[in-house]
Parts: structure tokens; C-alpha cells; sequence
């Protein structure tokens, strides 16, 4: 898997750095952890400050495009969205709490 990075800003605002990838491949597209690990060894951020916010393969083409915020600190990892979060395995899914079942009535 080949990996280059195409774009990176800088959003002090919210203190990350977005950045858009490039991923060549072999065979099938990678999964979302393997991305995480070759976007984290190219440019040196923490695994859990990562969120992949989407890997689009295009047809047929070995190719994707990966789109990522890297965060600066867990603080600032807490505006993302809640459903990436849980996606990348960062965050665990809230439950929601069971509905009393009433009887019904005649």
C-alpha cells in the first residue's frame, strides 16, 4: 500500500490538521485501521487523535482517496462527530434505553 499525502491544512480554529491521502493498493481496499496505521507512520500523530472521515475507492482503479483530521490533543478530538468516533473504534456506541413495553388496553 503506497500512501501520499496530497493536501494538508491547518484549522487553528478547532486545532487539527485536515488532511486528504491518496491510497494505492494492490488487491482490496484497505480497512480503516490499516489506513489510520500508514496515515499515523507518514506523518507522526498519536493512532488516537486520528478519525478517518471517509475512504472512497474509485472504479476500477486501485486507488482512493482518504480524507482525515488529525487532532492536537483529546480535548480538542471532542468536537467530531460522535457516529466517526464509534466508527473508528475511538468511542463506544451509547445504548439507548429499553422502552417499558405497556399492555395494551381493550
Amino acid at each position: 500500500m503506497d500512501l501520499k499525502i496530497t493536501d494538508k491544512k491547518e484549522n487553528a480554529s478547532l486545532n487539527r490538521t485536515e488532511l486528504a491521502c491518496e491510497v494505492s493498493f494492490d488487491k482490496a481496499m484497505p480497512s480503516r485501521k490499516q489506513l489510520r496505521e500508514a496515515i499515523c507512520a507518514a506523518t507522526g500523530v498519536a493512532p488516537e487523535l486520528l478519525v478517518i472521515v471517509s475512504a472512497k475507492g474509485r472504479f476500477g482503479a486501485s486507488s482512493a482517496l482518504v480524507l482525515a483530521r488529525a487532532y492536537k490533543s483529546k480535548e480538542a478530538l471532542s468536537v467530531e462527530r460522535k457516529y466517526l468516533l464509534v466508527r473508528d473504534g475511538l468511542a463506544e456506541k451509547e445504548k439507548k434505553a429499553a422502552k417499558k413495553k405497556t399492555p395494551a388496553k381493550k
